[in-house]
């Protein structure tokens, strides 16, 4: 397999997944919501852009989030690199290059979801028609990802993809468990409505469709230690960090001169499993300061990949 066909098959797969992420997210916080007491705007809607690591970019154009700018950045915004449709783009992009590589059914697919996207945002996506839409979105998805495991051989073009899908779950689970609490302002907190704090672990649990297997396996109310213990160490729930990383590594070894990346892999599953869960989750500094090193970690692995089994950036003449 070309080292070119590889990396477009990896970032292909990167982009479903951020897309499928993205929507979830928005989703669920739409929700959430729904149930909170009076929350200014600004400290309502500004998670997701932390959430998803783009403070930066949207404050270059935005001075404060409310509804209306922070789903338009999320969705449709060309400016901003990780809204879905400049992700539809980058799908469309590398599907083209790498076309020989997927079954009929399965490249349908694929085109069909960039196509509703380009459509539906060439015209302001209102309300009314938000969850629509993203739920649309989802439904592809799944079908996508039904259609990878049931019609594409599993041959290393399927390991690249998976291994850009574990990799990209593990960034936004990891994303997802920094953002509890910062709905609630200082004196809220100090208040103790701890029920709308629980809520907000609820809806990081939703955000990564792991609500009902947390009730099925962990069998108690919704808590941060719970929650934290859950989507970091469980190994058989597919958005936990550790599932993640034990497929993301399975994959590697397929490879050969993996040993790189097989070692910040195994460095990563070692960091997760020395976490002080009850620590992290009664402390929010900690807790930051933690995921912020697994996320930098996740990027030690992805670049170890991208050294080892693509070819290098071509300087310009």
């Amino acid at each position: 397999m070309l080292s070119r066909v590889a990396e477009n098959v990896y970032w292909l797969s990167r982009y479903l997944e951020r897309i499928q992420n993205t929507a979830r997210m928005i989703n669920v916080h739409d929700r959430l919501l729904m149930d909170l007491p009076d929350v200014h705007p600004h400290d309502a809607w500004m998670p997701l852009i932390s959430i998803s690591g783009l403070n930066t970019q949207y404050l270059e154009h935005f001075t404060r989030a409310n509804e209306t700018n922070v789903t338009s950045f999320l969705i449709a915004d060309t400016r901003n690199p990780g809204s879905l449709v400049n992700a539809s783009v980058a799908i469309k992009n590398n599907l083209r290059s790498s076309r020989d590589i997927f079954p009929k059914v399965l490249y349908q697919k694929i085109s069909s979801l960039v196509r509703y996207i380009r459509q539906e945002t060439e015209q302001e996506i209102k309300k009314a028609n938000r969850r629509d839409f993203l739920d649309t979105i989802e439904r592809q998805l799944l079908e996508i990802s039904g259609a990878v495991h049931a019609s594409l051989r599993h041959d290393q073009a399927y390991r690249f993809m998976r291994m850009a899908s574990y990799l990209e779950r593990a960034d936004m689970t990891s994303r997802v468990l920094d953002t509890p609490s910062t709905l609630l302002s200082t004196d809220q907190q100090q208040s103790g409505i701890l029920p709308f704090e629980n809520r907000d672990w609820a809806a990081a649990l939703k955000a990564v469709s792991a609500m009902q297997m947390y009730r099925r396996h962990v069998r108690q109310p919704v808590s941060a230690t719970g929650c934290l213990n859950f989507l970091l160490n469980d190994d058989q729930l597919p958005a936990a960090c550790c599932f993640c990383l034990l497929r993301l590594d399975r994959c590697l070894e397929n490879f050969k001169h993996n040993d790189v990346a097989r070692t910040e892999v195994k460095q990563l599953m070692e960091y997760l499993a020395s976490a002080d869960i009850t620590h992290l989750a009664s402390d929010a500094s900690a807790r930051h300061n933690y995921l912020d090193q697994f996320q930098l970690g996740l990027i030690n692995v992805g670049n170890a990949i991208a050294t080892t089994y693509f070819p290098p950036v071509q300087e310009p003449a």
